[in-house]
């Protein structure tokens, strides 16, 4: 018997110019390939190719994942969709799965009209909770809704973006279902100085940095024998090396930049806890990646992370607050010893690939078994 097709159309994927650009997309794709003959199209601007629209065809095992590479401009896109539809219509699915609402999920509504074929969506995008909703236009706006009461599901990544979303005024059928975490444990040994770590984009408005650099300078006026990992890149990393210079940190602080999957798991089991000092996060992959690497977190309650993260995991804290940061990491360098790894991994099984990809099949086969109308 042959595999129902189900077609994911991808506003964020990586591509060969952000290779970590929605890899936790890919990563949903990869929990179904074993039930569902999978195919991903993925839209990518840029100025770096020759022609206007330039086709790219790369393999996830047995998944086909198409990126259509175009040049900026109004023609270009619209050139770019219809390429993409034709795509969708060679291709006959019998379900779509938009990642991300935009131009994935108009598509996916309009084929799913005009064919007979379910959709559902998954969103991610914090937007809704920041300007970024608002700030689309009416039109945008319009669509998004009418595809989002006409899909057959829509999973999101935590309540706390459900939550955001009905806000807006998005009215559906919601279910949850976080991101994949890989778990790739390592078995090798702590760095002998205690080390805190954060992994991210460097951008204040959302990370905010400036607090953990600012609470650790306070940290390390009582304890010199402890230092701080920095990984990730963006606007305000030289605002952040200054401070660090200022703070006189520099012996105590590194600054890493952007790095692979392995790097990060690699530093998270060799460091003793990681940092999430977020305004906001829809879900936080780096949190529940601590876990399954089996060091406990301090987070602010940011949206996503108070949803599995606890006081048996570490410590949460409120945001926009360097006193409750200051004291949670004097707290959990004093008490280090009563968080459990093995404890800690079990807590992140949740998000393993066979326990997320079993809740998106089940999604598949609810919305394959609806009668269409």
């Amino acid at each position: 018997m042959s595999k129902k097709k189900v077609l994911h159309l991808a506003k964020w994927y990586p591509n060969k110019e952000e290779p970590l650009l929605g890899i936790f997309i890919q990563k949903h794709v990869q929990s179904v390939q074993e039930s569902f003959d999978n195919k991903v199209i993925s839209i990518y601007q840029t100025n770096t190719i020759n022609s206007n629209i330039h086709r790219e065809v790369n393999y996830l095992n047995s998944t086909e994942e198409v990126i259509f590479y175009h040049k900026k401009g109004l023609l270009n896109k619209i050139r770019v969709l219809y390429r993409v539809w034709k795509e969708i219509k060679n291709f006959q699915p019998h379900l779509i799965h938009a990642h991300v609402m935009g131009w994935t999920s108009s598509l996916a509504f309009l084929f799913s009209r005009t064919n007979q074929v379910p959709f559902i969506i998954s969103e991610h995008w914090s937007g809704y909770r920041k300007k970024g909703y608002t700030q689309l236009n009416f039109a945008y706006k319009i669509l998004r809704k009418i595809s989002a009461r006409k899909a057959e599901q829509i999973c999101v990544v935590s309540n706390f973006l459900k939550e955001d979303m009905i806000k807006c005024g998005v009215e559906a059928n919601y279910s949850t279902i976080g991101n994949v975490v890989d778990g790739k444990t390592l078995d090798i040994g702590k760095n002998k100085t205690f080390s805190f770590v954060f992994a991210g984009d460097l951008v204040q408005e959302t990370k905010n940095v400036k607090g953990i650099l600012e609470a650790f300078y306070e940290v390390i006026k009582h304890d010199k024998n402890i230092k701080l990992d920095i990984i990730g890149d963006g606007k305000d990393l030289k605002n952040y090396k200054n401070l660090s210079d200022q703070l006189e940190l520099n012996n105590h602080v590194s600054f890493h930049g952007n790095q692979s999957n392995e790097y990060v798991f690699k530093t998270l089991s060799q460091s003793h806890v990681l940092i999430v000092n977020s305004h906001f996060e829809t879900f936080s992959i780096i949190c529940a990646e601590a876990l399954s690497c089996g060091i406990p977190v301090i987070s602010t309650k940011c949206g996503g992370p108070e949803s599995f993260l606890n006081q048996e995991t570490g410590i949460l804290i409120d945001r926009d607050s360097n006193n409750q940061l200051t004291k949670a990491m004097k707290a959990i360098i004093k008490d280090y010893d009563k968080y459990e790894p093995e404890k800690l991994k079990r807590r992140a099984h949740q998000f393993s690939i066979d326990t997320i990809g079993e809740k998106i099949n089940q999604q598949y086969l609810r919305a394959l078994n609806q009668t269409f109308f």
